[in-house]
């Protein structure tokens, strides 16, 4: 069908739609008027007079689901929610940090207790040693000695023992 200028009456499609006020490209020709005759801002197409009904022309327009874009995520969220988003991230963040300090902290008094211990077990097996050679049987036989004992291997009598029975 075509489309008539300045007619008095309402142009149908094949289909017996009204045809909607376009420039015939399927864009509107302008936001209000497209709001006007669709009762949408989402829908600005214009129908064609040869063109079949498309699926969201069948559909109701409260059926429509809101077309994503990509800001549709932040155009839904509120500036408290967003403010109290970024304000948690940053709150975490300096957890964080703050926690992989404290762990490094820990790490390196953790290696400086190891090697004050590894320090101390060679200290005290070098004490360990010098009192072994100080007190040791040799040292004590020879301290005898200079005090003027005598040493001797004399046992006493063997122990015998008999089963009770």
């Amino acid at each position: 069908m075509s489309r008539r200028t300045g007619s008095s009456h309402a142009e149908r499609s094949s289909t017996g739609a009204p045809l909607r006020p376009g420039r015939g490209d399927g864009a509107p020709r302008d936001a209000a008027a497209s709001n006007a005759a669709s009762g949408s801002a989402s829908d600005g197409w214009v129908r064609h007079g040869t063109a079949l009904p498309s699926w969201t022309d069948l559909e109701p327009s409260r059926n429509r689901r809101r077309r994503t874009s990509e800001g549709a995520f932040l155009e839904n969220v509120s500036t408290l929610r967003f403010s109290l988003l970024i304000l948690a991230v940053g709150a975490v963040f300096t957890l964080y940090v703050g926690h992989v300090h404290a762990t490094t902290d820990l790490y390196n008094q953790l290696q400086q207790a190891r090697t004050e211990n590894q320090r101390l077990h060679l200290k005290h097996n070098r004490l360990q040693g010098e009192f072994g050679r100080q007190v040791g049987p040799s040292v004590t036989y020879e301290r005898a000695r200079e005090l003027g004992l005598k040493g001797s291997v004399t046992y006493g009598p063997p122990i015998t023992v008999d089963p009770a029975e």
